[in-house]
């Protein structure tokens, strides 16, 4: 380092860290003064060692590939045998180090990056927030804290937000690298795992995966391939969209659900898949029950009835199913148990498709239906015994099948739907005990569809006729607590 000791470097870190000087203007200095390259300088601006930026990589990423003689190489000033980085790679750092992925380039590394690298950190590089400076004298060190950009840990919200906008950019341009069979057989397997793990794991576990997945179908589409393997990558993406639009409206935000829902059915029409189609209609449909809009919902649930009649798979159980919670909450009983009727047609006539191949979210299950009928007749006056014995066989349904099949959150809504139904017939200790599994949940766990599903038994349980009732009390109190800390706030945010 020119002579320059890592006593030196501490030395002149603090000096200029006690000027008020920000973190761009050391980085440079101990790149000045150390002949060293950025990559580099930015790690000691941080006051970081090698094995400390790895650690804080893996953690960012954890499936990627990094240790310390690979960040050795890559810190290597360019032409000095350094090993050309890819672009993942800088934007990662870039999280870690506080500033945006041009920054960390000398423009000797940068022209020496593949061009389609180079256009990802470019297009990337506007979506870092402006680097940030050392605002107090005392300061001794840096300690690093990660934006908020889709390669680290950041807030949820900002994640989803920028996935959303993601979505409507390739959703605009896609009306207009090639990929082999190993990527997309690779492709195809981490969909499968993602897909089967939606249902039974923390929304924060997988959405950094889906996030990340989805970026990297889009990249791959926006490039040329076979007219066969277009048409998989369309499927794959749509899948992908379809999952992120779900965790979007998981962690209540039915905007960003719906514009992903929508890049979903774009991808599915490229495709030319009916089954993704009508199962994207279901997922419409279901974003605006939730949301609150049942005849947005009516219109969605319609719009894919046509489709579900043209696939065999079980998302032709889907739009049925769904169309019967609609009709309910809107007081149409009459239509409610005909929808509910047709679900149970399309039943006995279905046979797994390509989608069910994929399983978990994308298939539809008969302990799943069973809910959904709960969930109708839940809304229905009269029907609370209907609503509790459907509830009951979904929750005995889901007990008997494989844990594969298991989804924390439709057993959920089952439980929260027998409580609902029992607080409607004045049995309040029936409902607490059938509330109970839900209330255990942890907060990872808690989403937005389940935090809905409890309030409406929060405002059952206001009627005046439960007023004096010491478990009533108890259990508002209870649902109260647990709704002021949702899945969002179990998501990892900047530190």
């Amino acid at each position: 380092m020119s002579g320059w000791s890592k006593r030196d470097v501490n030395r002149l870190r603090t000096r200029m860290a006690e000027q008020g000087r920000g973190v761009e203007e050391i980085a440079e200095e101990i790149r000045r003064m150390c002949g060293c390259s950025r990559l580099a300088a930015f790690r000691m601006a941080h006051a970081l060692s090698q094995p400390e930026v790895v650690e804080r990589y893996l953690q960012a990423a954890p499936t990627s590939v990094m240790d310390q003689p690979l960040l050795s190489r890559l810190e290597m000033f360019p032409g000095s045998g350094s090993r050309s980085p890819q672009a993942t790679q800088i934007i990662a750092l870039a999280g870690i180090y506080q500033t945006t992925p041009l920054r960390l380039l000398d423009p000797e590394a940068l022209d020496r990056i593949d061009g389609h690298e180079r256009a990802v950190l470019i297009r990337c590089n506007t979506a870092f927030p402006p680097p940030r400076t050392v605002p107090e004298a005392k300061a001794t060190s840096i300690t690093p804290t990660r934006p908020q950009v889709l390669s680290t840990d950041a807030h949820w919200e900002r994640q989803v937000e920028m996935a959303a906008r993601r979505a409507l950019r390739f959703a605009v341009t896609v009306e207009g690298s090639n990929v082999g069979p190993e990527t997309l057989d690779q492709l195809r397997e981490e969909v499968v795992r993602l897909a089967r793990a939606y249902p039974q794991q923390p929304l924060p576990v997988l959405l950094g995966d889906l996030i990340e997945l989805q970026d990297v179908a889009f990249r791959l589409l926006e490039g040329r391939q076979r007219p066969t393997e277009t048409t998989e990558m369309y499927l794959l993406a749509g899948a992908v969209s379809g999952m992120l639009a779900k965790a979007s409206h998981d962690l209540g935000d039915p905007h960003s659900a719906m514009t992903q829902a929508r890049t979903a059915f774009i991808c599915a029409d490229n495709a030319e898949h009916n089954g993704l189609r009508a199962w994207t209609r279901g997922l419409q449909s279901m974003i605006a029950y939730w949301a609150g809009w049942p005849n947005d919902a009516v219109r969605y649930a319609e719009a894919g009835a046509e489709l579900a009649a043209q696939t065999q798979g079980t998302a032709s159980v889907w739009l049925p199913a769904q169309e019967a919670r609609v009709w309910a909450i809107l007081g149409d009983e009459a239509r409610a148990n005909e929808a509910i009727s047709n679900a149970h047609k399309a039943r006995e006539r279905a046979q797994n498709d390509d989608l069910d191949a994929i399983g978990g979210i994308m298939t539809f299950s008969r302990p799943r239906q069973l809910y959904y009928a709960a969930d109708a007749y839940v809304w229905l006056p009269g029907a609370e015994e209907h609503a509790d014995r459907f509830a009951a066989e979904a929750l005995e349904a889901y007990a008997q099948a494989a844990p594969s099949e298991r989804s924390f959150s439709d057993e959920a809504g089952a439980h929260t739907d027998q409580a609902l139904a029992r607080v409607n017939r004045g049995d309040l200790d029936g409902a607490a005990d059938a509330l109970r599994p839900v209330l255990d949940l942890p907060a990872s766990q808690r989403i937005g569809g389940i935090l809905s599903s409890l309030m409406r038994v929060h405002t059952a349980l206001r009627a005046p006729s439960n007023r004096t009732a010491v478990v009533a009390r108890d259990l508002q109190l209870e649902i109260e607590s647990y709704s002021q800390m949702p899945a969002s706030a179990a998501l990892p945010r900047g530190r």
